[in-house]
């Protein structure tokens, strides 16, 4: 771990205002910790611009597993795809719906491709992608 560096910053009021209303709705204790999650989230996201680094991220599917062939599709697509399937978990939530978590590792345009052709299937309800990382 690095040391750690004081630094100051200046703000106009109202922005200072809204960190200060975020940090409080969202449970932080102090400024300090809003901000290194706030940099962390950027630097993340960084990582994810650039096309060629490995990173991992979550798929978040919620489909109808009533549509005809459509799980054997989602599974062909994910064995397909050249990428780390880590994990996955599959819950029932209602008699017509299934959601599905998973965890991916891989480069971030073949985790976006994966993602869009599993929400190009018909009886996808949705196909979400939330990028991760460690910084």
């Amino acid at each position: 771990m690095n040391d750690t560096i004081r630094f100051t910053v200046s703000l106009p009021k109202y922005l200072l205002d809204e960190i200060d209303s975020d940090l409080q709705n969202r449970g932080y204790h102090n400024r300090s910790e809003y901000i290194r999650d706030l940099v962390r989230e950027r630097a993340i996201s960084n990582q994810w611009q650039q096309q060629d680094s490995e990173v991992t991220g979550v798929v978040t599917l919620v489909y109808d597993h009533h549509q005809r062939g459509l799980a054997q599709k989602l599974i062909e697509i994910q064995h397909d795809a050249l990428i780390h399937v880590l994990c996955s978990t599959h819950v029932h939530i209602d008699h017509f719906h299934c959601l599905e978590t998973i965890i991916l590792k891989g480069h971030a345009a073949q985790l976006q491709h994966l993602v869009n052709s599993l929400g190009a299937l018909k009886g996808v309800k949705l196909a979400r992608l939330t990028e991760t990382g460690t910084v």
